[in-house]
């Protein structure tokens, strides 16, 4: 492969892990540097790093309860215009329109329940499967207005 063909090509991984806190540690690290070697802006890299951490986590907690027995998988795909993410546990799954908004004043204090909440405000895309066990998220480089309205 040429050299301008490597730095367009996809970045792609697919990593599958126990349900054990810090297990997705390398794989993480590894999104972020290929994030910073296609030249993606730290504010982009900070949200997919936040929305990888709290679904990872949540694939952990709430998919598989913890039980080490049971894999939590991520594939990402990443180019310079788009990042996709999936995150797949093997739990039952959930309806994602019951999970209750986080900024109800009932629920202010409660110490968890912001996950979903914050992988959709730093996404630009996020959606499920029918199953509720399958987290899909995209993010766009958040320059590309400016860029559109940059003059020539």
């Amino acid at each position: 492969m040429f050299e301008k063909e490597k730095k367009f090509a996809n970045w792609t991984c697919e990593e599958v892990f126990p349900s054990i806190s810090g297990k997705a540690a390398p794989l993480i690290d590894a999104v972020l540097k290929k994030m910073t070697e296609k030249k993606w802006a730290p504010k982009d890299i900070f949200a997919v790093n936040m929305a990888l951490v709290e679904s990872i986590a949540n694939a952990i907690e709430h998919g598989n309860q913890h039980d080490p027995e049971k894999h939590v998988s991520v594939y990402c795909t990443i180019s310079e215009k788009l990042v996709h993410i999936s995150v797949k546990d093997e739990g039952p799954g959930f309806v994602s329109q019951s999970v209750p908004d986080p900024r109800n004043s009932e629920r202010m204090t409660c110490p968890s329940g912001r996950g979903v909440f914050l992988i959709h405000g730093f996404m630009s895309k996020v959606w499920f499967s029918d199953s509720g066990n399958v987290i899909y998220m995209e993010k766009f480089p958040s320059d590309k207005k400016a860029a559109q309205k940059a003059p020539a």
